[in-house]
Parts: C-alpha cells; sequence; structure tokens
C-alpha cells in the first residue's frame, strides 16, 4: 500500500495513534506486525486488529472503484 491510500484509509476508519503508525509501518513500510507491536509498546493483538480495519476498508473501496 501507497502512503497516500494508507493515509485516506486512516481517515476513513477514524484511527488514532499509536495503532495507526503501527499499521502503517506494516503496510507501507513492510514490516512484521510483531516489529511493529515491539516499536510502539503495543499488544499484538492491537496491530492485528488495526491491520483487519485497514485491509477491511481497503477491500471495501477497491469492490467498490474496480470493474467486476
Amino acid at each position: 500500500m501507497k502512503g497516500a491510500e494508507f493515509d485516506a484509509i486512516a481517515v476513513l476508519i477514524s484511527s488514532r495513534e499509536p495503532t495507526k503508525s503501527a499499521a502503517r509501518r506494516v503496510l507501507v513500510d513492510g514490516v512484521t506486525p510483531a516489529d511493529a507491536a515491539r516499536e510502539f509498546s503495543l499488544l499484538p493483538q492491537s496491530v492485528s486488529n488495526t491491520l483487519r480495519r485497514f485491509r477491511n476498508a481497503e477491500n471495501t473501496i477497491l469492490a467498490a472503484y474496480l470493474p467486476k
């Protein structure tokens, strides 16, 4: 995912810190969820939940705009 895409989705789902930054590290920068959780002193489950929200939103947007 590109940074601009991430930023747009973050606004749409009202993502908050620090889980938003951890999700960015995974989805944009390519680090592992476990590493992002450690970097931001979060529980792995918190990062996982946030990643799921981002991916669900991305899938909804893509389904609406991509031809079938």
